[in-house]
């Protein structure tokens, strides 16, 4: 389980390669494929800036969450739309990204969490 810094490119680098997403990817694009390979954020930010991830898969069926990020090959010329690139390594940085957006969107969020006067915790509990 590899643990990087949210701003540490080069880590991130290191704990999923390229060489790892074209592998992910070309295995995302199979259709006869029953599972989708990819990344899993095991945990939000800390105040240092590192979070932990990991490589996993899930079910086709399964319903997505926030926490699990799926690579694809990226479309290749905006004039091509049908075209997928011929590089396996094509999109890389931007999954890059998604894995770090995915990483800042986990966690408890006190400003966002609804507080004793918040009119959604009113009410009957039962």
């Amino acid at each position: 389980m590899p643990t990087v810094k949210i701003d540490d490119r080069a880590a991130l680098e290191r704990a999923y390669p390229p060489d790892a997403f074209a592998a992910d990817a070309a295995h995302n694009a199979a259709t006869s494929s029953e599972a989708i390979s990819g990344v899993r954020v095991l945990s939000a930010p800390d105040n240092a800036g590192e979070f932990s991830f990991e490589r996993g898969s899930r079910q086709v069926g399964e319903a997505s969450s926030a926490a699990f990020v799926a690579p694809y090959r990226r479309r290749g010329n905006a004039g091509e739309p049908e075209a997928v690139s011929s590089d396996p390594c094509a999109g890389y940085q931007a999954f890059l990204d998604d894995i770090i957006d995915a990483a800042l969107r986990l966690g408890y969020k006190p400003e966002e969490s609804p507080g004793e006067s918040d009119p959604r915790i009113r009410g009957l509990r039962q």
